[in-house]
């Protein structure tokens, strides 16, 4: 089967779940997603309104857009041959034909679908990559490391948070957070670099279970708790999903085998905040699904985050090449888990609204 045939697979498992009839432009594409124009806008609407924001997403969850998935899928489509490229320059080379689809799986892992004889299908959550890149945003746009006065205030910063998470949570993998403003300069490169090696970590992961063979001795589990019901992926034991985290962290490292000190030490405590930035939004996430009373779909397919977390962050101490590597990604854990009282307050503020 080539690549073209698993996307026809793709599109057809979007069409059959009633996602997506297609993933093709229209011949004039609009944007319509609902967005901040400024900085100042942000939250700044009357109380009522944003908690009304907040709950009409539990009560009515939006449906699909076309325009939304395209959007992500085209990320998707640019991002998992670089990641094959640097899976070959770290040497190991996917003879197995993959393709990257967007999915609403309801769970921040990708989950592998292999299509046997024929090739592997990974399905990347939809909301996944929306929260990564509105968490960047939020986090570059409210510390001052990125730049004097910041844009956003703490109690902005933990709506526009409680406004991403609300919209992973209970949004079906279809509902944005309302889109905050472009970023320039030094903020808006970081979130660049950032959601893209992200992005790139949680692909590779999964190229990680196919160079290894993890696929092959792996059992088929179902979930019913998707957002499209039930839904089948494959479990290949908490073993193997820290082995694939390796591989991944190990082809994410090579990236970075060209630099000089100078950029090495500028690129490299990126680099790993990204891949760990993945499994710190599973934890918080699942933390919160947890005491909100949710279902976090395929929950046991993988290692609780905080053990992924610890696991990684000590492979990741033993091979990187510069003092404060791992300094970031620290800073962003911190960060979040700041924020969290924040985010649980405007929850709790829904809920009230909605008694």
């Amino acid at each position: 089967m080539t690549v073209e045939e698993l996307r026809n697979r793709h599109v057809q498992l979007l069409r059959d779940r009633r996602v997506a009839d297609h993933l093709d432009p229209p011949a004039h594409p609009a944007d319509t997603a609902a967005r901040y124009h400024t900085w100042t806008q942000v939250a700044a609407e009357p109380l009522p309104d944003l908690l009304g924001r907040l709950a009409d997403v539990r009560v009515r969850p939006a449906a699909y857009r076309p325009a939304h998935l395209r959007e992500q899928q085209r990320t998707l489509d640019a991002l998992q041959p670089e990641v094959l490229h640097l899976a070959r320059v770290a040497g190991w080379d996917a003879t197995t034909p993959m393709l990257a689809g967007v999915f609403p799986t309801g769970t921040l892992d990708a989950l592998s679908v292999p299509v046997p004889g024929r090739g592997v299908l990974v399905l990347v959550n939809t909301s996944l990559l929306d929260l990564l890149g509105a968490v960047l945003k939020i986090m570059t746009g409210a510390l001052p490391n990125y730049g004097t006065p910041p844009l956003l205030t703490s109690e902005q910063a933990s709506f526009a948070l409680a406004e991403a998470v609300n919209a992973h949570l209970y949004g079906n993998g279809a509902v944005e957070a309302r889109r905050l403003p472009e970023l320039t300069g030094q903020r808006a490169a970081l979130v660049s670099l950032m959601a893209r090696r992200a992005t790139q970590f949680a692909l590779a992961h999964e190229v990680g279970h196919v160079l290894a063979g993890h696929l092959l001795h792996a059992r088929r589990v179902t979930d019913t708790h998707t957002p499209v019901g039930a839904l089948d992926a494959r479990s290949v034991g908490w073993p193997r999903e820290h082995e694939a985290d390796r591989v991944a962290a190990t082809i994410m490292l090579r990236t970075l085998d060209d630099l000089g000190p100078r950029e090495l030490e500028a690129y490299e405590p990126c680099l790993v905040g990204a891949v760990l930035l993945v499994l710190f939004l599973h934890e918080v996430t699942d933390r919160l699904a947890d005491e909100l009373g949710l279902a976090v779909p395929f929950a046991g397919n993988h290692p609780p985050p905080v053990r992924r977390i610890q696991t990684l962050v000590e492979h990741l101490a033993g091979h990187v090449r510069t003092p404060r590597a791992l300094d970031l990604a620290a800073d962003v854990a911190t960060w979040l888990e700041g924020r969290l009282g924040g985010v649980r307050e405007w929850f709790r503020l829904v809920d009230e609204a909605l008694i």
